[in-house]
């Protein structure tokens, strides 16, 4: 006898919704990271040769972390696309099967 296997299609769904949820929310954490971690000169203290690195390590900082962002951004929206396609795909597949079947 033939093995059968069954997708769940809301599961996968349900992985779409997590995915585009989890998008949404480095949007706040871009933003964030950018916007709201200003370090404006004097905060530190002043008259110090350090203080000019440290708001200049912080100002790489931010922008690596918002690469970092961006391209975590990018690799969930990518798994997202994937995963609505695998979503279509098998639920094309189950609609021919029912059309082949009546």
């Amino acid at each position: 006898m033939a093995e059968e296997y069954r997708v769940d299609l809301s599961a996968l769904q349900q992985v779409i919704t997590r995915l585009n949820a989890l998008v949404d929310t480095m949007d706040g954490v871009g933003a964030t990271a950018e916007y709201k971690t200003e370090l404006p000169e004097g905060y530190l203290g002043q008259r110090f040769d350090e203080e000019a690195g440290l708001r200049n390590a912080h100002g790489q900082m931010k922008r690596d972390i918002a690469n970092m962002v961006t391209e975590l951004k990018q690799m969930i929206a990518a798994a997202g696309k994937k995963t609505r396609t695998v979503h279509d795909d098998y639920d094309s597949r189950e609609q021919e099967i029912r059309e082949s079947m009546s």
